[in-house]
């Protein structure tokens, strides 16, 4: 149950910061408070998410262990590098709302939800916005290099690493 629960996470995860990656701030200024408020709902989403994942690392640890074919090195970069994701993902959630919060306007997630009361000050919005823009970029890198990872296992050491969090369905194209 947990395996499936982490793929669910894991998937749901990608596809909504894919989602931030294609909806950068840039456009949401310019495309108005509806992309504002789209944004802010899918950054919910995304809190929910990997609040979720947090807890269930906090109780158990990490769900995978490095594979027998994996180097001595691959072996610590493959621990180090999960706990890594597991912090940088939650700072990058945490700067995300604590812009918003700070914003001196109201915003409401997808138009309908109030996240917060709109009493923030500009200066504060905007520096906790460039936190979280760096953030998001380094939590970006950190992806990349994820993926290229198991990439590089699945087809270079030939250990089978995406079938671990891919969908059965999903393993006849592996």
């Amino acid at each position: 149950m947990r395996r499936i629960a982490l793929k669910w996470l894991h998937w749901g995860s990608f596809f909504l910061i894919a989602y931030f990656f294609f909806a950068e701030p840039e456009d949401v200024d310019r495309l108005g408070a509806a992309a504002l408020a789209t944004h802010a709902g899918v950054g919910i989403l995304l809190a929910l998410v990997v609040a979720s994942w947090t807890v269930m690392y906090l109780r158990k640890g990490l769900a995978g262990r490095p594979g027998p074919k994996l180097p001595a090195t691959a072996k610590q970069f493959h621990s180090l590098g999960h706990k890594a994701m597991h912090v940088a993902l939650p700072v990058m959630v945490l700067t995300g709302a604590l812009a918003g919060f700070a914003a001196p306007y109201v915003i409401k997630a997808f138009g309908v939800l109030p996240i917060n009361g709109g009493w923030g000050a500009r200066g504060i919005h905007g520096f906790f916005e460039e936190i979280h823009e760096i953030s998001f970029n380094i939590m970006l890198g950190a992806i990349i290099v994820h993926a290229t990872f198991h990439l590089w296992r699945h087809f270079m050491l030939k250990d089978n690493a995406l079938r671990i969090m891919t969908p059965k369905a999903l393993h006849k194209y592996l």
